[in-house]
């Protein structure tokens, strides 16, 4: 890990100067970006422009503290926008680069053709319209430049890769203690350098399920002592977040990945244990908590409510019936919502839908649903024929989108990890040998880019 922060010194200064300049420089960081973009692009940097892309939409995610001045990152979210373009235009710029293509993207063909059908019925069109060109640039492009630098660079890459987002995360436990209003929610929980505790959590469940696969399928290989540290990294985070839905993804995913060791179908009845069974597990939980006397910590007063969820999930149940068979386009759950905040507030919740499933109800309709999760499945199933640790990562996501809605966002650091594991097991990648002057040997298997 230490040899790809050296051998990314130059690319890591330039990330070093676009923030100072986005927080300090004033406008000076709204044409550099761009510049620095077109610079990667034409150099055909790949693996930078990706890393530029996650680590814009980590700062993007940032929700300044209240009463605080840290609009800095503002810069951010105005130039979010860009990342799907400059990566579609150079994906088609240099499209032979990426031959053999991915084909991800044929499998949500049916859900983005019930999306754009919806639009007609979008409470703001332009919004919905921009989202929805977003949604799809981004689901086609993530899987191009995976496969592409996988091919390409191999171990390097993944190794690479995941080692950036450990240094992100280990920025994160160093502002807890240098610049705790930075990484702290109301000097209460701990949010890294992301926007909130709950967004830190669901972006640590993506990144230990993608240390486990990477593991797993011999894509990364890491030292035991580089091991105890990302566990180090991602364990205390965690903990600092309090994110109840980061602790029990994970669990669950370890817990059926352990599992699927024995056997696969060993795995399903678990979770059909777990599913019959939940009251009395959660009464259970609630009894251990309250014995240990950790009930500040995991909020146990709002435990049963889902932190005001519930009213949402209500409301949102309510509205959907408006958007029943096909949606109003990508963005309709928050245009439905946010003109209902305030008195949402008072009854409890803070926030949107916070659930994948109904934002996507309101989104694209039952239909939308049905064609999403269809073409999830589907690529589950087949992935299964080479590992069943896809069957992991596909409960462990429709337990964790329950309870938030990251699922239906392209423009988030979140649904970048998603896009990346999918294409691991879509693309059915595996080890390939790199050799010392980061030049790929024949690979020792086939990859099957399906």
């Amino acid at each position: 890990m230490i040899i790809a922060y050296k051998q990314h010194s130059q690319f890591i200064m330039i990330l070093a100067v676009m923030y100072v300049s986005g927080v300090w420089g004033g406008p000076v960081i709204y044409p550099m970006f761009p510049m620095f973009m077109l610079l990667f692009g034409i150099r055909k940097r790949y693996f930078e422009l990706l890393i530029t892309a996650l680590w814009l939409l980590m700062l993007a995610d940032y929700v300044p503290v209240k009463n605080a001045t840290y609009d800095d990152l503002q810069f951010a979210k105005d130039l979010k926008f860009m990342v799907p373009l400059f990566l579609a235009g150079f994906l088609l710029m240099y499209r032979e680069d990426f031959k053999p293509f991915p084909k991800l993207l044929l499998w949500f063909i049916p859900f983005f053709i019930v999306v754009a059908i919806g639009l007609q019925y979008s409470i703001n069109f332009s919004v919905g319209l921009e989202k929805t060109i977003s949604y799809f640039l981004m689901m086609l492009t993530v899987p191009f430049y995976v496969s592409h630098l996988h091919r390409d660079q191999g171990e390097y890459f993944w190794t690479a890769f995941f080692t950036f987002i450990i240094g992100m995360l280990t920025i994160g436990i160093v502002l807890r203690f240098a610049a705790p209003q930075i990484a702290m929610l109301d000097g209460k929980r701990f949010k890294s350098i992301l926007g909130n505790p709950n967004g830190l959590g669901i972006f640590l469940n993506l990144t230990f399920m993608l240390w486990v696969i990477l593991r797993e399928l011999k894509l990364a290989n890491f030292t035991k002592k580089e091991n105890w540290y990302i566990i180090l990294v991602i364990f205390i985070s965690l903990i600092w977040s309090g994110s109840r839905n980061g602790m029990m993804s994970i669990f669950l995913f370890y817990l059926i990945s352990r599992v699927i060791k024995i056997h696969w179908f060993l795995a399903v009845i678990t979770v059909v244990i777990v599913l019959t069974f939940n009251e009395q597990i959660f009464e259970g939980f609630v009894g251990v908590i309250e014995f240990l006397g950790l009930q500040d910590y995991f909020r146990i007063e709002s435990i049963e409510e889902g932190s005001g969820r519930k009213i949402a999930w209500v409301f949102a149940w309510q509205e959907i019936q408006n958007y029943y068979f096909v949606g109003g386009g990508f963005g309709q759950d928050e245009q439905v919502m946010r003109p209902n905040y305030y008195w949402l507030s008072k009854l409890g919740h803070q926030g949107g839908v916070h659930n994948s499933y109904l934002s996507m109800w309101f989104d694209a309709g039952i239909a939308g649903i049905i064609a999403f999760f269809g073409a999830f499945y589907g690529i589950v199933f087949k992935s299964m024929k080479y590992n069943y640790l896809v069957l992991a990562f596909a409960i462990n996501i429709m337990f964790n989108i329950t309870y938030e809605s990251w699922l239906v966002a392209s423009l988030n650091p979140f649904t970048i990890l998603f896009f990346t594991i999918l294409t691991i097991f879509s693309g059915n990648l595996r080890d390939a040998l790199v050799t010392e002057n980061n030049e790929q040997t024949e690979p020792n298997h086939k990859l099957a880019l399906a």
